[in-house]
């Protein structure tokens, strides 16, 4: 139905009497000898200051259009200007093309009807509403309904309908997210190199100062103290990244058929020591062989978290890490005789930073994030998590996965037992030839220290032009290239490794130092034959892979 906007009645407030008001206020005369505004203008003028109140008052969006549809002036609430993008029309009167850029005249044509106008197909007498679409994407509905001043047609007062204004709404949201999750994607790429970059600097500096001062036991003793205040701060922002990072959505699982007997014999064996260091007997019971679809690096980091909290929360008795299978699916177990869980906190143990035995916060206890990273770690691999617990008694964790069938599982389905070097012999680094590329002066001069310490012989640069000077004097190529991933500029690690090797047409092994986890920098890190170590390294790591290097003469991966 049209709407005849009724002006507000207020109490009028007494101007003060002075006695030479005129003198004071110069258009207090023109004021008085102006002519009064008839009746009809000064229904005009409160129909559309009241128009304009319900339009600003409005949740949804909404629009006035003020005068005829060819010259009208169009004002809006801060819902729509905000979905038109154009904030000024929220607090001011716009043009119809100024806010509609080659879409006011579709609208123009919606809105004739509405004011009766011959030559329309419309009538003297103008509907009581009619429906209208902004040209937006996708198109905004709107209900609008004529405002009358003495029967006369002065604007229109456009209002979303529920389904166009939620479809905007969501449109807009979703969009929304969609830049706030890219930008949350750059802040973490950037934020995981920069972050890391001055614990990678001390880890070096510190392993330095380590091997000066052996045989000083007291700076030794207080060397070892740092080493652990390092640690907990490293685990902390490693815990940190990796939650924001799956948070995010940009980490991707691998899927590929995994051997799950082998994956957990790996990991009893690997946990078995920390377990008998606490006193404690870890045990494996594994019925058969046995497979599933999934990714082995995330879902072994599920397993490593529920054995690393069974160990740390058990003060007598033992663990047990075992596997049966339940409904055609394989669920993986891991049972302890710790504190237990009281009933009523069995959903919130996997909050961020809730610890149920560590009120002081003590960090050689854990960092309460574990759980919390299990959780976005098992919703990302489709692998439901649950907890059984009773308060004194334990606690049993299990991770139910598919079950894979079929002869080409045990084929294609990678082992989890790894070949190890640890065993193997040291091999020397005395005289072994290395360009390393770091644009981060401390991590530079720690990195040189730690292979000084080893009996290397180096030569450095921070940017692509100080490592052409610094291999010109080089008389052949060197043993292995050590570079940073992100160098200045458009520059990469990868772009170093490309331009030495072409310069001395050598495969020369190389070892790539990230703080990233972009699976786009391992593909290519790959592809090329170079090794990834991820900041913030430990020196006894980047050893490992040299010593590979110079007994093998390659970087694995």
């Amino acid at each position: 139905m049209a709407i005849s906007l009724q002006p507000f009645h207020e109490i009028p407030i007494p101007a003060p009497i002075t006695g030479d008001t005129d003198a004071r206020d110069p258009d207090a005369m023109h004021r008085s000898s102006a002519t009064p505004m008839s009746p009809t203008d000064q229904r005009y003028r409160e129909c559309l200051d009241n128009a304009r109140r319900v339009c600003a008052a409005g949740t949804v969006p909404t629009m006035l259009v003020i005068g005829g549809p060819e010259m009208a002036a169009v004002r809006c609430n801060e819902a729509l200007a905000t979905l038109l993008n154009h904030p000024r029309a929220a607090t001011r009167d716009e043009s119809g093309p100024t806010l509609l850029p080659g879409g006011w005249a579709a609208v123009a044509d919606a809105l004739r009807p509405l004011y009766g106008v011959e030559g329309t197909g419309g009538s003297a007498t103008p509907p009581d509403g009619a429906p209208l679409q902004l040209p937006t994407e996708p198109p905004l509905s709107l209900r609008a309904t004529p405002l009358l001043v003495d029967g006369r047609v002065v604007g229109v007062l456009a209002t979303a309908t529920m389904d166009g204004a939620i479809a905007k709404l969501e449109e807009a949201m979703r969009a929304e997210v969609a830049r706030t999750t890219a930008a949350r994607s750059r802040f973490l790429a950037s934020a995981s190199h920069d972050l890391r970059q001055p614990f990678q600097a001390m880890r070096l500096f510190l392993d330095a100062l380590t091997t000066q001062v052996e045989g000083n036991a007291r700076a030794s003793r207080t060397a070892g103290m740092l080493a652990n205040a390092m640690t907990a701060g490293e685990q902390l922002l490693n815990a940190l990244l990796d939650i924001s990072t799956l948070d995010a959505g940009t980490v991707e699982a691998d899927l590929q058929p995994v051997s799950l007997d082998a994956m957990l014999q790996s990991l009893a064996e690997e946990f078995r020591p920390q377990a008998e260091e606490k006193g404690l007997r870890l045990r494996l019971h594994l019925p058969c062989q046995a497979f599933t679809r999934s990714d082995p690096v995330l879902l072994g980091r599920i397993v490593r978290n529920l054995l690393a909290n069974a160990i740390r929360y058990t003060q007598r008795g033992g663990i047990l890490l075992g596997l049966r299978e339940r409904d055609g699916q394989w669920r993986i177990e891991v049972w302890d005789t710790g504190f237990g869980i009281p009933q009523d906190k069995l959903d919130v143990i996997f909050d961020e930073f809730h610890q149920l035995t560590n009120p002081a916060r003590d960090p050689t206890r854990g960092l309460g994030l574990g759980l919390a990273i299990v959780r976005r770690l098992s919703v990302l691999l489709s692998a439901p998590i649950d907890v059984r617990s009773r308060s004194g008694r334990g606690s049993v964790f299990a991770v139910t996965v598919d079950r894979l069938e079929g002869e080409g599982a045990l084929a294609d389905a990678p082992s989890a037992t790894a070949s190890s070097d640890h065993g193997a012999a040291a091999v020397p680094l005395d005289g072994m030839r290395i360009l390393v590329v770091d644009d981060d002066s401390m991590v530079l001069s720690g990195l040189l220290l730690t292979l000084e310490s080893w009996g290397c012989a180096f030569v450095s640069a921070s940017n692509m032009r100080e490592v052409f000077a610094a291999v010109d004097g080089l008389e052949g190529p060197p043993d292995a290239i050590l570079t940073d991933l992100r160098l200045p500029g458009k520059v990469s690690g990868f772009d170093v490794i490309d331009r030495v090797r072409k310069l001395f047409k050598a495969n020369i092994p190389a070892v790539v130092l990230t703080g990233e986890t972009a699976p786009e920098s391992l593909l290519e890190g790959q592809r090329r034959g170079c090794a990834f170590l991820h900041k913030p390294l430990h020196p006894g790591d980047l050893r490992r892979v040299l010593e590979e290097v110079r007994r093998d003469g390659t970087a694995g991966c």
